[in-house]
């Protein structure tokens, strides 16, 4: 039986507050400072069959620098850190699986953390309630990528033996009904470039909450190599457990800033009723969504949603003499037609649709100048939404983020809640810092909050998996990988 979505939050926390679940921390001083531990694991050891790589994340919110002094994990061994205003440290230790570890941080101002637990992979009793993994990266070999020869290998399903990208970037994933995680990324072949570089889309499942996965292979790719398919998005109807992946196709010529031969890139989709083991053919959606005085169009990365009602939602950006716009392509009969939603907002680009408790879309937005994110809001996604406003409480350096309901995946239209989650690069200029957010009031406000990417990283999307825990799958620049955190509620709120 699922749960009413609004209880959810309850069964969580009471299923991972308790100490026989997570590690003993004990915390004191300013409330701006903050230390928590996770693991860097392989795949092997989010399986349990390898140890990982025990972390610390310090966090300074303050508005000057500040100097942490780390002691442990074992013995009287001291570090320090100097943070800057804003920023984030981490630190690493490889450790055996099983070990005890024991860190007390303290910084000036009278912060001091203890942080007490057994080192080990998979959220067990006991161990750090984040965990990270590669996915993806320039070494992951793709089943049928179509390779420098020009066409794809007999058959039409690219080379059997795979081949390598020199990049990979663009994070999608979703849940289906029955748990099954789906993450997907641009295999961009020949390096970083946006489309129509030869990019094609790599997908990887995994049936266990992402503690294993299987071998990445390509699921969409053009006939030739100077033609692309990227910026994937996925798309989970709960109601008939359909999901559809979407992409763009673009022929050369087809840069989303230019008008380009043909309309621009052309929206398209396969779908799946298997939880993404097996894919339909392409479906085009070109002719059917694109409107008169459109320069160029792309389905915006990550994911789109199903609301209460159930309608589809798939974000959308176009461009046209006034510049560029945020949509949402909709459907009301289980994706068998689709149309174009009202327009959200303008001088923006890669957007996500959140339905609010109140049953409102909120569309949360990118905007082309940077500094925050922009907000509207529409009754349903297809009538007007309200003018555009700027994010009081959401610095962004305009980048790809998420904000999605937290609702645990499975059959049936999906229920109301007020509790949100939103990721992205937490600063207002430079892609750094990813950070997770919790709001319980509808977005008016975000008291959790937690670093889970120090430095570097990029374009991020969020999930629930069936057991409660949140995903996220990030990318950290051109080539440094894919990968995929799975953290608790109470690891994101303590």
């Amino acid at each position: 039986m699922r749960v009413p979505p609004r209880t959810l939050g309850a069964l969580t926390v009471a299923a991972v507050a308790g100490t026989a679940l997570v590690p003993t921390a004990a915390q004191a001083g300013p409330a701006h400072l903050t230390a928590r531990t996770g693991m860097r694991c392989s795949e092997g050891s989010l399986a349990g069959h390898s140890a990982g790589q025990l972390q610390l994340l310090l966090e300074n919110r303050s508005a000057t620098p500040t100097t942490f002094t780390v002691t442990g994990p074992g013995g009287d061994a001291r570090h320090t850190r100097r943070v800057p205003a804003g920023g984030s440290a981490q630190l690493h230790w490889t450790r055996p699986s099983g070990s005890a570890y024991d860190l007390t941080v303290t910084a000036p101002g009278g912060f001091r953390d203890a942080e007490r637990g057994t080192v080990g992979c998979g959220l067990g009793d006991g161990t750090p309630q984040l965990n990270t993994t590669r996915l993806f990266g320039t070494d992951t070999t793709f089943k049928g990528l179509l390779g420098a020869g020009g066409h794809r290998g007999a058959g039409g399903s690219g080379s059997a033996a795979g081949g390598k990208a020199k990049s990979v970037r663009i994070p999608s994933m979703a849940v289906t009904n029955d748990g099954t995680i789906l993450a997907a990324t641009d295999a961009r072949v020949n390096g970083g470039s946006d489309l129509p570089a030869n990019i094609q889309v790599g997908l990887r499942r995994s049936t266990d909450n992402g503690a294993t996965w299987d071998a990445p292979r390509i699921v969409a790719h053009a006939d030739r190599t100077d033609t692309g398919t990227g910026d994937s998005s996925l798309l989970v109807d709960r109601e008939t457990g359909r999901v559809f992946l979407f992409y763009n196709f673009a022929r050369p010529g087809t840069k989303f800033s230019h008008d380009g031969p043909g309309g621009g890139q052309h929206v398209m989709y396969r779908s799946s009723d298997d939880d993404g083991a097996t894919w339909s053919e392409p479906v085009d959606l070109h002719q059917r969504i694109r409107k008169p005085g459109w320069k160029n169009q792309f389905a915006s990365s990550g994911h789109g949603i199903q609301t209460s009602g159930g309608r589809l939602l798939q974000p959308l950006v176009h461009r046209d003499a006034r510049g560029t716009h945020a949509a949402n392509l909709l459907s009301d009969d289980h994706g068998r037609t689709w149309r174009v939603g009202s327009e959200a907002g303008s001088d923006v680009n890669e957007s996500k649709a959140v339905q609010r408790g109140t049953g409102k879309i909120a569309q949360n937005m990118r905007h082309n100048a940077g500094g925050a994110r922009y907000y509207a809001t529409s009754p349903d996604g297809a009538a007007p939404f309200g003018a555009m406003t700027r994010s009081r409480l959401l610095p962004d350096p305009a980048s790809n983020a998420d904000e999605i309901s937290y609702l645990r995946p499975g059959p049936g239209a999906p229920g109301l809640t007020k509790t949100a989650l939103f990721s992205n690069t937490a600063t207002p200029h430079g892609r750094k810092e990813l950070t997770v957010r919790l709001s319980e009031d509808d977005g008016a406000s975000w008291p959790g909050r937690a670093v889970i990417k120090s430095g570097q990283a990029g374009y991020s999307t969020l999930a629930v998996l069936r057991d409660g825990t949140v995903a996220a799958l990030y990318e950290v620049g051109d080539t440094g990988g894919i990968h995929f955190a799975r953290f608790t509620r109470a690891w994101l709120t303590g």
